[in-house]
C-alpha cells in the first residue's frame, strides 16, 4: 500500500530516540522519503520509506490486539501493556487509556499508609459535603467517597467525591492545566454573553 499525506504510520525501524511503534501522521512525501509528525514526541522527521508502515488507527483499542497509548502514542499490546480498568456488560475487559509505562508517571507516589490511617479516622459516616463540588451526599450510598492525595509526595489531602477525584486526575492535579480549563470556559461563557 502506498503511504500518502494524512495517513497514520508507525515507526518499524529504530530512529534516534523515537520508540519503535511510535504513531505518526504523514505530512509530506517524495519518491524516497516520508515526512512524519510523531505525536508522542511532537516532532517532525523526514525518513526513508522503509522506516514506516501504514496503520489503520480505527482498528486499534478495545476488541483488537493492539492499542495506542494516549500519552506516549506508541502502539502496544492491548492486554499486556495496559492495565485492565473494568469489565463491560458483555464481559470484555476495558483497559486504561495510557500504557503501564506512562501510568508510572501518572500514578506517582501512592498514598502513605500513615496518611491513609489519618483519613480513615475522619471518614464521614452519615453525611458528606465534597470540598470541591459542594454536593451533599450519604457516603457510599448517593456518592462514592475517596481518599484524595498528592501524587508527588504521597500525602493525603482530604475525602472528596469520586467524580471530583476523577476530575482532578483527568487534569493531572496540575494547577496550570486547571487554570487553562477555566480560561477556556470563561472565553466561551463570555462569548455567549456578548
Amino acid at each position: 500500500m502506498e503511504i500518502k499525506e494524512s495517513d497514520f504510520v508507525i515507526l518499524v525501524k529504530k530512529y534516534k530516540d523515537i520508540e519503535l511503534n511510535s504513531v505518526g501522521i504523514i505530512k509530506a512525501s517524495s519518491p524516497n522519503y516520508l515526512t512524519a509528525f510523531f505525536i508522542g514526541k511532537r516532532i517532525e522527521v523526514q525518513l526513508e520509506k522503509h522506516y514506516l508502515q501504514y496503520i489503520d488507527v480505527t482498528k486499534t483499542g478495545k476488541g483488537y490486539e493492539y492499542k495506542i497509548c494516549n500519552v506516549c502514542h506508541v502502539l502496544k499490546r492491548y492486554l499486556e501493556d495496559f492495565e485492565v480498568n473494568q469489565t463491560d456488560a458483555r464481559g470484555r475487559k476495558t483497559t486504561r487509556p495510557s500504557c503501564k509505562s506512562c501510568r508510572v508517571d501518572i500514578n506517582g507516589i501512592a498514598l502513605k499508609s500513615e496518611e491513609k490511617k489519618r483519613l480513615d479516622k475522619i471518614k464521614p459516616k452519615h453525611f458528606f459535603v465534597c470540598p470541591i463540588c459542594q454536593k451533599g451526599s450519604i457516603p457510599n450510598v448517593t456518592a462514592k467517597l475517596v481518599k484524595d492525595h498528592d501524587h508527588t509526595t504521597g500525602n493525603a489531602r482530604d475525602w472528596v467525591c469520586d467524580s471530583c477525584n476523577t476530575g482532578l486526575g483527568r487534569f493531572k492535579d496540575d494547577i496550570k492545566l486547571l487554570e487553562r480549563a477555566i480560561s477556556y470556559l470563561e472565553k466561551y461563557t463570555n462569548q455567549l454573553k456578548e
